[in-house]
């Protein structure tokens, strides 16, 4: 790689768009899983959500500590705007903090986000007196997303609505601007229906990695692939066992040798019920070898 193709080395007129380079990607990965959620609460007539989403009980309730995740990965399937808004945001920032952190970071710092924000809005509804209030959208870790981003690109220009170039800074003070606003109850540009809490949270989240140089190195996704792999070994070592004969009677004439020179020690006496079956075996498959030659 010579100097030049280095992000030092480029021109610093590049916007961090013009630097994503792989087609593939985590943030596209976790879009696909959103809208193919999606796609399966519109076949499933909306019954998903109550079964996904995180609920004030959750917390109470240890048994149902994964909806703490999963209530990320639903929307409103009466309103299309809910996942659009969240996945056009997801897409755009997502990709930029996930080559500026690595894959594996970003998946980790994104999940992390949602985590965070289930178990706030969780305490949120126990506070308020509603055990049974529920929540769900990936907006939470999309803001946080959007955050992160802004604090390692802040004068990046952002096309708010597409049409107005903006700092990427000013769209954070306005976002959590706006969600401290509507958290509060002062004001609301997205309806009464949004979970302020959880979009402050990823956003006090995202500023927390940031400034305090977190990571989430420590925490491997390994095992979802060395399990797997354990099975996998341990079946070939079944396969190998059933379909080599040929070692089964080398390890059955290595016993008989051993259970023949107890004999000799000890005398015949001295032998198990399980020796002399063994014994029996081999002496029975050497009459047959003998037989057959």
């Amino acid at each position: 790689m010579g100097l030049y193709d280095r992000d030092y080395g480029r021109n610093e007129t590049r916007t961090p768009w013009d630097r994503i380079e792989k087609p593939h990607s985590t943030t596209i990965i976790l879009i696909v899983i959103n809208v193919v959620v999606f796609l399966l609460q519109m076949i499933f007539d909306g019954s998903l959500e109550g079964w996904l989403a995180t609920h004030g009980f959750t917390l109470l309730q240890p048994w149902l500590w994964w909806e703490f995740l999963t209530y990320g990965f639903v929307h409103d399937p009466s309103n299309i705007n809910h996942i659009l808004f969240n996945m056009i945001g997801l897409f755009f920032f997502g990709r930029i903090v996930e080559r500026r952190i690595s894959q594996q970071e970003f998946l980790k710092f994104y999940l992390a986000a949602i985590l965070i924000g289930g178990l706030v809005a969780s305490v949120s509804f126990l506070f308020k007196g509603q055990p049974g209030g529920s929540v769900i959208g990936a907006s939470g870790a999309v803001v946080a997303t959007t955050i992160l981003f802004a604090c390692y690109y802040p004068q990046a220009e952002v096309l708010l609505m597409f049409v107005l170039p903006v700092k990427a800074w000013v769209i954070a003070v306005f976002f959590v601007a706006a969600d401290f606003a509507g958290a509060l109850g002062i004001m609301s540009l997205t309806g009464a229906n949004t979970a302020f809490e959880v979009h402050l949270a990823g956003a006090a989240f995202a500023l927390l990695y940031f400034f305090r140089n977190w990571n989430l190195r420590w925490f491997s996704f390994d095992f979802l692939t060395e399990f797997p792999e354990r099975i996998r070994q341990r079946s070939r070592r079944a396969k190998l066992k059933i379909h080599d004969p040929d070692r089964k009677i080398e390890k059955e004439a290595e016993e008989a040798d051993r259970i023949l020179a107890k004999i000799h020690e000890l005398g015949e006496s001295s032998l198990s019920r399980s020796e002399r079956k063994t014994l029996e075996r081999y002496s029975r498959r050497q009459r047959e070898r003998r037989d057959h030659s």
